[in-house]
């Protein structure tokens, strides 16, 4: 007799399952109906039958033949239902009501008849190359992978809505399309078995070294990918590339623990401790490419980036690695994969075996690489070689400019610390403030408005300080008089505006160590009349929470502003412990309460996400090394800073075209 069991085991029961199972389920279905879609949507309610029932009945002893037998049943209802069906799928739902079930055991056998190849052709469907490289992780990992939309969405830093379309536009297009429910044939099968080994690796290398976030890595992504990496090779072990992924996927994963520090911070792989290498991934590894090497053919990109990877794992230092090897491996796989990356990466290989001349000389052939701009390991690279070189300050402009192009904080901040040693190690290096104007204003994602505001207020500082003033030289007393003698008599609106300029130049040059304060510190923000700002009108604020586009925590502060009437500077000043959740209400420090309505209330939980301590709004990133908030300012539990003003008016006004306070205004 089975026992029931507790709601909340029967829930992470049927959690555990739905990832083990939901392949071969929504598989079997795609099998039965030919519609990706629907076979998905009948396995989420066979999921949902499995939580109404298992907290009373208790958990069966094949939770994955029971989850299949129900999305089978609603599968032959579906079926009947249809007043326009073909003949042919009547004949299909009448043999199937009446076929007898058999024994459990018996469900099994059948299910493992096909199962193996309904993986097989749902991961060719959902990989199909008709699909945007974004779509087709999306729907691997919800299809394979049974990954919610929230999972898949705080995995890739992306919002839920973003996730949820990029999932129903793929399976609109597979449905328009009509791609078939079948392993394809001919070169078809080769290009398809591209595009899903592409699939994988491109989840593996996002938790292997995310593009953006507080992590480093996300080791959850690195074992969904390499758990979908060993069930394709046991669906199509003659595929010598589809081992070689694996391989290199085990050979990777090996070195996760010593990757970062005791601070999350990344570790450079010639300083990594190899004795917290895994054994037995690198094992794994080993034989991995042992049978891709048996599976004969010639030499794929995944193959030799293994035999590249497996040169890594049999030095036991950094100073035994076979550089000259890896280097020659690069010289194969370049042949065999001709992208901009792949020559990075072999200029990487031959600076370690011939020196950094030879290493440089390759890299300054990609810098004009139209699909390396903007990708941050470009100047990095170049860094290091110039670091070795002795060019330190061409080194310390290429780190800040790799610095300034990722989205990785953990990254960004050991960039920039490798900048601020450049500069040390530089005499007579300090930055102009000519300089640093300059490269202020070059920035890419300056509009035309704030550059040529910011570019006024920059030439009066030039002017009266001198371009060749160390940066470093600058006071904050010295902007200050600048202030009072150039607008002391103008519109606060004028003021304002030149002070906010200065603001985020002393946060951009904080954020490269070129600054350790704020310049405009000693410069107060004037009020602004209200008369002279007209409210957002009622129609368009409420468009603004219809919109599917917005961050919880825009969503959250926004709709807290309308509701509440309150100033937004105690609103960002609220505290996480300060709330008052049940009262819909909360109080920053020496401020009355401020009270919300119910759509901030609902939006308030997501964005705590169960924090109890620090600020309740945070900014993206971790603050710079080189500039630290007060203690209060500091999330204890993120290591985030609290928004700040200047960078909620400008989300603000980049999403509507209005002031934060012509939303709140009645």
């Amino acid at each position: 007799m089975i026992e029931p069991v507790m709601p909340r085991d029967a829930h992470r029961a049927v959690d555990e399952v739905w990832k083990m199972e939901s392949a071969r389920i929504i598989a079997g279905l795609v099998r039965m109906l030919g519609d990706v879609g629907l076979a998905e949507e009948l396995a989420q309610d066979a999921l949902l039958a499995a939580l109404e029932r298992w907290p009373d009945s208790g958990v069966p002893d094949n939770p994955g033949a029971w989850l299949m037998a129900v999305a089978k049943r609603r599968a032959i209802d579906h079926l009947r239902r249809g007043e326009r069906l073909e003949r042919g799928h009547e004949q299909l739902a009448h043999e199937l009501a009446t076929r007898p079930d058999g024994t459990e055991a018996e469900t099994d056998a059948a299910l493992d008849d096909e199962v193996g190849d309904d993986v097989l052709r749902l991961m060719f469907v959902s990989c199909h190359p008709a699909l945007s490289a974004e779509s087709r992780v999306a729907l691997t990992l919800r299809l394979l992978g049974g990954l919610r939309t929230d999972e898949i969405a705080r995995a890739f830093l992306v919002s839920e809505p973003t996730v949820a379309q990029r999932v129903v536009r793929a399976k609109r297009t597979l449905a328009e399309l009509g791609v078939p429910f079948e392993v394809p044939t001919g070169p078809d099968r080769a290009a398809r078995l591209s595009s899903v080994l592409e699939v994988i690796y491109l989840v593996f290398n996002e938790g292997y070294a995310a593009s953006a976030g507080d992590g480093w890595t996300r080791q959850d992504l690195c074992q969904e990918a390499l758990r979908l990496g060993r069930l394709l090779a046991g669906l199509a072990p003659g595929e010598a590339e589809v081992h070689g992924l694996v391989a290199l996927m085990e050979l990777q994963a090996s070195r996760l623990a010593a990757r970062t520090g005791p601070s999350g911070e990344p570790v450079a792989l010639h300083e990594q401790n190899r004795g917290r290498w895994d054994q037995l991934l690198i094992r794994r590894g080993f034989a991995a490419l042992l049978r891709a090497r048996q599976s004969g053919g010639p030499l794929g990109p995944y193959v030799l980036q293994a035999a590249i990877a497996v040169c890594h794992a049999r030095a036991r230092t950094a100073e035994e690695t076979d550089w000259a090897q890896i280097a020659a491996l690069y010289e194969t796989l370049v042949r065999v994969l001709p992208t901009p990356v792949v020559q990075l990466n072999r200029a990487v290989a031959l600076a370690m075996a011939y020196g950094p001349e030879a290493g440089l000389a390759l890299v300054d052939t990609l810098v004009a690489e139209p699909a390396l701009k903007g990708y941050h390991r470009v100047p990095s690279v170049r860094g290091d070689l110039l670091v070795r070189l002795g060019r330190h300050e061409e080194a310390r402009r290429e780190f800040e400019r790799a610095a300034a192009l990722t989205l990785n904080v953990p990254e960004r901040t050991i960039l920039l610390e490798r900048a601020v040693a450049c500069a040390a190690a530089t005499p007579g290096s300090a930055v102009t403030l000519a300089e640093a104007a300059d490269a202020f204003l070059a920035r890419e994602d300056l509009d035309a408005a704030s550059l040529r505001s910011y570019r006024q207020t920059m030439s009066r500082l030039r002017r009266d300080l001198g371009d060749d003033i160390p940066l470093r030289d600058v006071t904050v007393g010295q902007v200050a008089e600048i202030f009072a003698t150039a607008w002391e008599s103008a519109a606060a609106a004028t003021w304002n505006r030149h002070r906010g300029a200065v603001r985020s130049f002393s946060a951009w040059a904080a954020d490269r160590g070129r600054l350790s304060e704020d310049l405009a510190a000693g410069i107060g923000r004037r009020p602004e009349p209200r008369s002279r700002t007209r409210p957002m009108e009622p129609p368009r604020v409420e468009a603004l929470w219809e919109r599917q586009d917005l961050a919880p925590r825009e969503r959250a502060l926004w709709l807290m502003l309308h509701e509440s009437a309150a100033g937004i500077g105690s609103v960002l000043a609220l505290n996480v412990e300060d709330l008052d959740l049940a009262g819909m209400r909360g109080r920053a420090p020496g401020s009355r309460w401020i009270h919300w309505r119910s759509g901030t209330a609902e939006l308030i939980p997501q964005l705590i996400a169960g924090r109890r301590r620090g600020p309740l709004f945070l900014s993206e990133r971790r603050p710079g090394p080189g500039r630290r908030p007060a203690p209060g300012d500091l999330c204890p539990e993120t290591g985030r800073r609290r928004l700040s003003y200047e960078r909620a008016e400008y989300l603000f006004k980049q999403a509507t075209g209005h002031t934060l306070h012509q939303l709140r205004s009645r």
